[in-house]
């Protein structure tokens, strides 16, 4: 276990550090590749859909939600990407959520994105060492995250040559829009 794994006992004596540097440690190579295989298997989607501060932004909050899950509810040693990895899978699912209309009803999407947390979670249950609250956490900070930032395009109108013109309405712009946000976050 590294050295600045999730160890909830020194947690509880306040190396909150933890809770973030723990997602970029692992138990040892093949955990390390599985891990790089999963991130490269979905997260340039993440990215292309999102952007790069945005794919910081979620990967980060759902690094730190798995981590949080697991000092609640699992006494072991954790150390691992994959919380943060089911946060992006999170991330996917709400964009599909969100934009059924532009990517085609998305059902096979979700439907698809419903068997791979459901097989991961299975291969977690059925393994020693595998920490499935991580990933309920980071599955849960993804969608969190990905709710409150977005994107969350809206069809705001019809150009002259015919392009559909959309407009960005994430929950935290709204949250800012009444507050006079300097013009970068409109």
């Amino acid at each position: 276990m590294g050295s600045e794994g999730k160890i909830n006992s020194l947690i509880d004596k306040g190396q909150f550090w933890r809770l973030a540097t723990s997602s970029f440690l692992h138990a040892n190579v093949g955990h390390l590749l599985i891990n790089c295989y999963s991130l490269n298997s979905v997260g340039p989607t993440v990215e292309i859909f999102s952007g790069p501060k945005r794919f910081l932004a979620v990967y980060f909050a759902s690094a730190i939600a798995s981590s949080a899950m697991s000092y609640w509810f699992c006494r072991m040693p954790a150390v691992g990407a994959s919380g943060a990895i089911f946060g992006l899978v999170g991330s996917v699912a709400v964009f599909v959520l969100r934009h059924k209309d532009i990517v085609g009803g998305g059902k096979e999407d979700l439907l698809h994105i419903a068997h791979v947390i459901a097989l991961n979670m299975l291969i977690g249950l059925l393994s020693n060492g595998i920490d499935n609250w991580g990933h309920l956490g980071g599955l849960i900070g993804g969608v969190a995250a990905s709710w409150l930032i977005g994107p969350a395009w809206k069809h705001e109108s019809t150009s002259r040559d015919g392009r559909r013109l959309f407009t960005d309405s994430a929950p935290l712009y709204k949250l800012f829009k009444n507050k006079r946000v300097p013009k970068q976050w409109k």
